[in-house]
């Protein structure tokens, strides 16, 4: 488990930081950050930083029940599925923002819509592929004796990417920004890939 985290925690640390040394403060900040003015600190504290600490916590109940458990003392079938599963989730993030980095680093299509690749058959490749790595994170917990307590980690992450912060955030206002991007919507599932609506 602990393994599993690291190589989860590393890629993602490394790819935020590759795709935003030396970029400006990230849009929504920015716009909470004048929306709040002098009061923003105040307002962070509690909507940012203790609000995602609390919800860090919750997603890790998995993990935790998964490594402090001393039963079963021999990997199962469990572990055996949860790790392929997390496997399938890690390469879906892994690629799909690869293959947006190369997207966006060719001027040519700033402006456009990535349709290309996974993003052909998944608006949010990565928001899926995140959300397989911490089901499969759960059911490697669920060989342990309490395991399915463990149950509300890949729920929350899965409404957090799909009602919260992931999808429905980021595709708020994105059709103003890039007008393909309604097309786009009709034709590409929004999280589960699946072959495109093509007229």
């Amino acid at each position: 488990m602990v393994l599993l985290i690291s190589i989860w925690g590393l890629r993602l640390f490394f790819h935020v930081t590759t795709r935003n040394w030396g970029q400006p403060e990230d849009r929504r900040y920015k716009a909470m950050r004048e929306h709040h003015g002098r009061h923003f600190w105040w307002f962070s504290l509690f909507s940012v930083f203790i609000l995602q600490g609390v919800l860090l916590w919750i997603i890790s109940l998995a993990p935790q029940l998964a490594q402090l458990s001393a039963v079963p003392a021999k990997l199962t079938w469990l572990d055996g599925l949860g790790i392929f599963v997390f496997a399938t989730g890690f390469i879906f993030e892994t690629v799909s923002d690869y293959q947006m980095k190369c997207f966006r680093s060719n001027p040519a299509n700033k402006g456009k819509v990535m349709d290309k690749g996974l993003w052909g058959y998944s608006r949010h490749p990565n928001y899926f592929g995140e959300s397989l790595v911490w089901w499969g994170i759960f059911i490697i917990a669920l060989a342990t004796p309490y395991g399915w307590w463990a149950m509300i980690s890949p729920l929350l992450i899965t409404f957090l990417l799909l009602k919260v912060s992931g999808v429905v955030m980021l595709e708020k206002d994105i059709s103003q920004r890039r007008p393909e991007y309604e097309n786009y919507k009709r034709e590409v599932s929004s999280f589960i890939p699946w072959f495109p609506a093509r007229k």
